[in-house]
């Protein structure tokens, strides 16, 4: 790989300004709903604002490393730690997505991936022991499912990172020397372990929505037999992009022919068009794709009851559910 000193708007750049746009439609469209109070900043769309405008941040390094090439490698290093850092939040937009649906929707306002604090003097003890005691946590709220999926979401984003970092040191242009090869095994181990877990979270989360539909279906009757509610079917789809990003993820890790790390994959201005190709189509667009689905989720959420505990409609269910258990 060698610098040309010269600075072209190449494919790279041009797939990278493409997705960068359409991520920064997104971006504008939540902005507006924030300043007109369609959505609340303490909501689930929050988490979903972060990852747009982190993945803005990274479509923009894409365009710049495409145009600048080798003659930056600090641009090129942002790029790829703002790609990972965008799946990681997108894969919890999806879990916070259903908390959220469970919350408003199911009778009882509860959900059994996360139950509610009702008290605020608790809500802060469980804030500060997650910020200061991580990941000792899991031993003070070990019945909480989601701090348990916090906590192997967060370590296996350290894997991926500490294992990308480990690379940045190693000679791929003498793949025998043995530094080398420890260094790619190293990576290639904590790595495809770290992606391995996103992909198994996936799997989770797919079980959590299906199971979700099933009691949909059984609890709530006011939308006729056999019929879901529509935030419920969009999240199932979303699942699919996600799941293809998550085994394009394992895949780049356990690959050499996929990875970034991989010569072969680079010419004299940046990635080769069929590194490009993948890349985007495997990794890019099925993010987007993802986080543009959950956003459709405000339309098909908008007449959602109160996920206040003390609405009537759930008291009204309580005493039906102790009649009927009487």
């Amino acid at each position: 790989m060698s610098l040309t000193g010269e600075h072209k708007f190449t494919k790279e750049s041009g797939a990278a300004l493409v997705f960068g746009i359409g991520y920064f439609g997104l971006f504008l469209w939540m902005v507006y709903a924030y300043a007109t109070h369609r959505i609340k900043l303490k909501s689930r769309y929050s988490l979903l604002f972060f990852h747009i405008t982190i993945r803005v941040a990274s479509q923009a390094c894409g365009v710049a490393f495409g145009i600048l090439g080798f003659d930056n490698t600090d641009v090129f290093l942002a790029y790829l730690i703002l790609g990972a850092e965008g799946y990681f939040t997108l894969v919890l937009c999806g879990y916070r997505f259903l908390i959220s649906w469970h919350q408003h929707n199911l009778p009882s306002k509860e959900s059994f991936l996360e139950p509610r604090e009702t008290n605020k003097k608790n809500t802060r003890r469980k804030v500060l022991i997650l910020i200061f005691f991580w990941p000792a946590a899991i031993f003070f709220y070990w019945r909480n499912f989601m701090v348990w999926m916090h906590t192997f979401l967060i370590l296996a984003n350290i894997a991926i990172v500490v294992g990308g970092s480990y690379l940045a040191g190693a000679d791929y242009t003498q793949p025998d020397l043995p530094d080398t090869k420890n260094r790619l095994m190293v990576s290639k181990i904590t790595r495809t372990t770290g992606q391995s877990v996103f992909l198994a979270c996936n799997f989770i989360l797919l079980f959590s929505i299906v199971k979700t539909i099933m009691m949909d279906r059984k609890e709530v009757k006011s939308r006729g037999p056999g019929r879901n509610h529509p935030t419920l079917i969009l999240l199932l789809v979303t699942w699919f992009p996600l799941m293809v990003r998550g085994i394009f993820g394992v895949l780049q890790s356990a690959v050499w022919g996929m990875s970034y790390y991989n010569p072969d994959n680079y010419n004299s201005s940046g990635f080769t068009d069929k590194f490009i190709a993948i890349e985007y189509v495997l990794g890019v667009m099925p993010e987007w794709l993802s986080a543009a689905l959950l956003l459709c989720t405000y339309a098909t959420s908008k007449g959602d009851p109160s996920s206040a505990m003390n609405d009537p409609s759930v008291e009204k269910n309580r005493e039906v559910d102790s009649a009927e258990s009487a």
